[in-house]
């Protein structure tokens, strides 16, 4: 995060869109983090009312946010076919690279 500031706050040095790239490359790595988390939070059985709680939303939001996501990624990569939560989990960091 402090990497992130440094790009907003460095005002003649960075080129501005340069910068902006550089900070869409960082949400989208944080965005696929996030939802990688998600998944292996359901896969320990933890509530979206959990999972809102830690985010600072409702249950319901957290839900619609995330929900067709995870799931998506839960069954392309078996996290509801016995595979264990490491192997689930590898394969969710594929899948979400693709």
């Amino acid at each position: 995060m402090s990497q992130i500031m440094g790009i907003v706050t460095t005002q003649d040095t960075v080129d501005p869109l340069k910068a902006l790239e550089e900070l869409q490359d960082r949400e989208r790595e944080l965005a696929d983090n996030r939802r990688l988390l998600i998944a292996r939070a359901r896969l320990q059985g933890r509530s979206w009312s959990e999972i809102g709680a830690v985010m600072g939303v409702s249950k319901q939001a957290a839900w619609q946010l995330f929900n067709d996501e995870v799931s998506a990624i839960l069954d392309r990569t078996g996290g509801q076919s016995g595979l264990s939560e490491d192997a689930a989990m590898e394969l969710a960091r594929e899948e979400v690279k693709a």
